[in-house]
């Protein structure tokens, strides 16, 4: 799958709650994951301004956003209870990692660009899955493949 390019132009009869731009992207991208996701549990839920309820995650996803001739990372929070995170990301170990990495947004970010620029290529089953176009370094990728990434990334 290939990493969704958004637009501004995506936000055209958008409204989310509060209408600023990160809620209005934060609605365009659950209707993009709502349209992707099959067999999941719930709604996809996005946090906006509020942190997540008890019992459920807040997950970080990277939006590719094109904003002239400039491609920039924006990060927009969803909201998933256990279910909904475990259909997500069946593997426990990695799901254990998803508030720790959520933590570390500026450094998932430099990794995700050097990635896109052609500066980083992980080794093993992390290079093998982009550069055969089946993958692309969302935030879930970054956490199924963090340790690999985490011993070679050099920024």
């Amino acid at each position: 799958m290939t990493e969704r390019i958004f637009t501004l132009d995506d936000l055209t009869g958008i409204r989310s709650v509060c209408g600023c731009l990160s809620c209005n992207l934060g609605a365009v991208f659950a209707d993009h994951l709502t349209a992707l996701r099959t067999g999941y549990p719930g709604t996809v839920t996005t946090l906006g301004h509020r942190g997540a309820a008890p019992g459920t995650t807040a997950v970080p996803h990277f939006l590719a956003v094109r904003l002239g001739d400039e491609l920039v990372d924006v990060v927009v929070w969803e909201e998933m209870r256990p279910d909904q995170l475990r259909a997500w990301l069946p593997f426990a170990d990695a799901r254990g990692l998803v508030p720790q990495l959520a933590a570390r947004i500026p450094s998932l970010v430099r990794i995700r660009q050097a990635i896109r620029a052609g500066t980083f290529t992980p080794s093993g089953r992390a290079g093998t899955a982009l550069s055969t176009g089946g993958r692309y370094p969302s935030f879930r990728f970054l956490v199924e493949h963090w340790p690999t990434l985490k011993k070679e990334f050099t920024p």
